[in-house]
């Protein structure tokens, strides 16, 4: 510093300080962001599948346990209105090969008690695992744990 004057590489280097600590606040800022957008996302998607499975869970506890009292009917229409929440919230959040295989498990009555419905229900499990991030489970192993 000569004089009170300022080098000309000492301020360009210092402009560049600058400009380089705003991109970098502004990129982490950004980074952040889409960050928790996504696991919002992925929040939102993971609680509308385990309520779909609670829901179905309900309604077929309800029908199977061969009652027709008023528990067991009250029973089965809350499973039926949590299904119903969820089958909603899966059509907006839920991804694309999960929303297929649920409009696949539809078209077969969304009923398990056919073979064609049990393994609608064991893929559409094992889609809602794979978005989860789970390890792949053989399709027999889903279907055992569900239906035995």
């Amino acid at each position: 510093m000569k004089n009170g004057i300022v080098p000309a590489m000492n301020l360009t280097q210092f402009l560049i300080q600058i400009v380089v600590t705003f991109v970098a606040a502004f990129f982490g800022a950004f980074l952040t962001r889409r960050t928790e957008q996504f696991k919002h996302l992925q929040e939102l998607r993971s609680t509308a599948y385990a309520d779909f499975l609670r829901g179905f869970a309900r309604v077929g506890r309800a029908q199977s346990d061969g009652r027709s009292d008023d528990r067991s009917m009250l029973e089965e229409l809350e499973g039926r209105v949590i299904v119903t929440d969820s089958r909603s919230r899966i059509a907006i959040y839920g991804g694309r090969d999960v929303v297929h295989e649920l409009s696949q498990f539809i078209t077969h009555g969304t009923q398990t008690l056919t073979p064609d419905g049990m393994q609608a229900f064991g893929r559409l499990c094992m889609l809602m695992r794979a978005e989860a991030g789970m390890e792949r489970a053989s399709p027999d192993d889903i279907t055992r744990v569900l239906f035995s």
